[in-house]
């Protein structure tokens, strides 16, 4: 919990920082005991400031975690952690100290979790953080483990290439030296991540193979046959088994990590077989759905994450991340549903395996009761799921993600008791058929003009044609405000514009 001092602070300043004017020859300004950060914006030469106890907050809970979670692998030893926040790029950097080195496949949920209690910490305080990233002793993991953790080079991209991976997880593990059978997820409401992902895989391939054209290949079996080493469905089997099935003999794909002795060895084995299976595929594109989860009940939404070190997968993120928002709010009871406004780096092994785009999908948060209900939602579901794909199918395409709005509507005159188009101006990219409601605002006549819905099967660009009609055999004007709404329920923000009824002589 924020201190009350730090909580007075936010309520008096409406944000945990200080914006200072400043010249661009002169000395910082002081910032009593905050901490300053140096990101000027070019504009307005501004210099932020922490203050020191947000900054001392986020240290004390990031070394606490941190020591927790390596003297519950039997270390007993406490580790420092240094945090400061790199403004211009909204990022925390958190800096652990000596005592503690993971390795490369180690902990990377226990990160990710610890990643979003620092961002949730200082979003608190009114600050808007993308993401979070760790150093070790002052530098990325990536040093320590230059080759195990190095990136590798990007597939020769092919517009020819119409095939994706849908990776939904994350599914049953055999746990050493027990050989228990265990879900990676904890239940959450009555339900876990590693069952209520694949109807959301299912659901996405069906999208772009309907909507995009795309071949899909997917990383879990949907066979409600046995597995016959678990003796469990192969539906509830993690990627691991069903492409060691699949490829008997690529033990380089589902085995990959031979020499590896720790108990969750599988489950590191299972977060690469996918990626690595999307390598041996050579698709153009892979999607990880997931659900998150935190031991805040109040942190929730929709994120997307790109590797940090394949910043050409972030154009991918973003797009993703936009098309969830705009369906999603599209949908009544969804409106306000969080997401993210940026999609997040990360250091996920799916991601960074992967030598094609590739982005890992956090739909909500499995451990918020509001996001619980929505991910149980087959409404949220589709709508989520369709926003996915349209992301998707706008990189593959170039297309900006763009919110849905009618730019203008050309004023038209119709001959009496006769029809003629007007050209109507849109931005956005909406998913036909689209209606259009015209609402009469003024009317020459009153009574004489009726509210109508016009539907535009044909899918265009900007712009499209719409039919419009004069009943009468007499002269008058009309001004229309109107509304385009797209099949997923994406609607625009009216637009007035004056149609003429051109009477007989």
């Amino acid at each position: 919990m924020v201190s009350k001092g730090l909580q007075l602070f936010a309520v008096g300043c409406g944000i945990l920082l200080a914006a200072g004017v400043v010249d661009s020859q002169a000395a910082p300004v002081p910032g009593g005991n905050g901490h300053p950060i140096e990101s000027k914006d070019e504009a307005t030469q501004t210099t932020w400031y922490v203050d020191a106890e947000l900054i001392h907050l986020l240290e004390k809970e990031a070394s606490r975690k941190v020591s927790a979670y390596i003297q519950a692998k039997g270390r007993l030893s406490v580790v420092d952690v240094k945090v400061s926040i790199n403004m211009k790029d909204r990022m925390i950097i958190a800096d652990i100290g000596k005592g503690f080195l993971p390795k490369p496949d180690e902990g990377e949920m226990f990160f990710q979790e610890l990643a979003v209690t620092l961002r949730y910490l200082a979003e608190q305080t009114g600050l808007s953080i993308i993401g979070v990233d760790f150093h070790f002793q002052g530098k990325p993991l990536k040093h320590y483990y230059p080759e195990e953790l190095a990136v590798p080079p990007r597939a020769r991209a092919s517009a020819r290439n119409q095939s994706v991976l849908v990776s939904a997880s994350h599914g049953l593990i055999r746990v050493h030296p027990s050989q228990r059978w265990e879900f990676q997820r904890p239940d959450a409401f009555g339900f876990r991540e590693d069952m209520i992902t694949p109807p959301y895989g299912d659901a996405l391939a069906r999208l772009l193979q309907e909507r995009s054209g795309l071949a899909v290949s997917r990383a879990r079996s949907r066979s409600l046959e046995l597995h016959s080493e678990s003796s469990q469905p192969w539906e509830q089997m993690s990627s691991r088994y069903h492409l060691k099935a699949l490829l008997p003999d690529r033990g380089d794909i589902w085995n990959s990590l031979p020499d590896n002795t720790d108990s969750d060895r599988e489950v590191k084995e299972d977060i690469r077989v996918r990626p690595l299976y999307a390598n041996d595929l050579g698709v153009a594109g892979m999607i990880s759905l997931h659900t998150n989860g935190h031991e805040r009940s109040d942190v929730r939404g929709v994120e997307v994450f790109y590797h940090g070190d394949k910043p050409d997968d972030r154009p991918l993120a973003e797009r993703v991340l936009c098309g969830m928002r705009e369906v999603i709010r599209a949908q009544p009871g969804y409106e306000d549903f969080p997401v993210r406004q940026a999609a997040t780096p990360g250091r996920h092994g799916e991601n960074r395996i992967g030598t094609m785009p590739s982005v890992l999908v956090e739909i909500a948060y499995h451990s918020n009761p509001d996001d619980s209900a929505a991910l149980q939602d087959p409404v949220f579901r589709e709508a989520s799921m369709k926003g996915v794909e349209k992301g998707y199918r706008l990189f593959r395409e170039g297309k900006d993600c763009t919110p849905l709005a009618l730019r203008k509507i050309d004023r038209v005159t119709v001959p009496a008791s006769g029809a003629a188009e007007t050209d109507v101006h849109f931005d956005g990219n909406p998913q036909f058929p689209v209606t259009l409601s015209f609402t009469p605002v003024y009317c020459t006549e009153p009574g004489a003009c009726r509210a109508e819905v016009k539907t535009v099967t044909e899918a265009s660009a900007s712009p499209i044609k719409a039919r419009m009609t004069c009943e009468g055999s007499g002269y008058g004007m009309v001004n229309w405000s109107t509304v385009m709404r797209d099949a997923d329920g994406v609607t625009s923000g009216p637009v007035e514009h004056w149609m003429t009824c051109q009477g007989g002589g």
